[in-house]
C-alpha cells in the first residue's frame, strides 16, 4: 500500500525554543506572533495538493490491476489443471498407461508452470510496489517544495514568527489556523500559472527492483517569515 499522500512540516527546535520561552523574552521585546497550520488540509484541499495525490492514486490504480490481471490468469492457470485432472480419473480405466503418464506429467509441468508464475507475478508487483514508493516519496517531497512559498508568504503579510503544525499544538484556537489563507494563495498561484501545476505521469513498469525502501514522513524546513 502506498503511503497516504499527508506532507508533514518538522519544526526545528529553535522554533519550538522560541514558543516555550515566549513569556520570558526580556522586557522591551515584543511578543512574538504564533500561528497553525494543517499540512492534511493544504494537501487535501488545495488544488496543488490535490494534483499530486491525483498521481499517487494513479500508482496504486496500475498495482491494482496488475493484480487483478495476475489473478485473472491464475484462474485460468487452476481450470486448465482441474479440467486435466478430471479427463485423467474419467479415462482411467480406458487409457493405456502410457497415455495416462503422458497426461499425468502434463498436469506435472503444468502445475510447475503455475507456481512459476506465481513467483513471477509476486516479483513483479514488489517491483512495482518499491517503485511507487519511490515516486510517491518524489511527489511529496516536489508539494513540499511548492507550498512551502505559499507559507512564508501568508506569514509575511500577517507578521508572524513562528508557524507550527497541527500536529504539534496539543490545544488551538481556530482564528490562529492560516491553513485556509495559505491554500488560496496556492491555489491563486495554480490559476495564474497553469505550467506550475504538476504534470501527470504514468509509472512505467520495472524491469529491476529499484533499491528504494518504504517511505518514511518526510521532513522539511520550519516555515519562516
Amino acid at each position: 500500500m502506498i503511503k497516504t499522500f499527508v506532507p508533514v512540516i518538522v519544526l526545528g527546535a529553535a522554533a519550538l525554543a522560541a514558543a516555550q520561552d515566549a513569556p520570558a523574552v526580556a522586557a522591551g521585546v515584543r511578543t512574538p506572533r504564533i500561528a497553525v497550520i494543517n499540512m492534511e488540509t493544504i494537501s487535501s484541499e488545495s488544488v496543488l495538493g490535490k494534483g499530486y495525490a491525483a498521481q499517487i492514486q494513479g500508482l496504486e490504480k496500475e498495482i491494482q490491476t496488475e493484480g487483478t490481471k495476475t489473478q485473472t490468469e491464475l484462474a485460468k492457470m487452476d481450470a486448465a489443471i482441474k479440467a486435466l485432472q478430471d479427463e485423467l480419473d474419467k479415462q482411467a480405466a480406458v487409457l493405456s498407461p502410457e497415455a495416462a503418464e503422458r497426461k499425468r506429467q502434463d498436469i506435472v509441468k503444468k502445475t510447475r508452470d503455475r507456481q512459476a508464475y506465481v513467483e513471477d507475478g509476486q516479483q513483479e508487483l514488489q517491483r512495482m510496489r518499491e517503485q511507487a514508493e519511490a515516486k510517491a516519496q518524489g511527489l511529496n517531497n516536489e508539494f513540499q517544495q511548492k507550498i512551502k512559498p505559499h507559507i512564508d508568504a501568508v506569514a509575511k503579510e500577517k507578521g508572524i514568527d513562528i508557524i507550527l503544525t497541527s500536529q504539534v499544538a496539543l490545544t488551538m484556537n481556530p482564528q490562529f489556523d492560516i491553513s485556509r489563507e495559505v491554500i488560496a494563495k496556492a491555489d491563486a498561484a495554480e490559476r495564474a500559472s497553469p505550467s506550475a501545476k504538476p504534470a501527470a505521469t504514468a509509472s512505467p513498469r520495472p524491469s529491476a527492483a529499484p533499491p528504494a525502501p518504504k517511505p518514511t514522513p518526510t521532513p522539511t524546513p520550519s516555515p519562516k517569515p
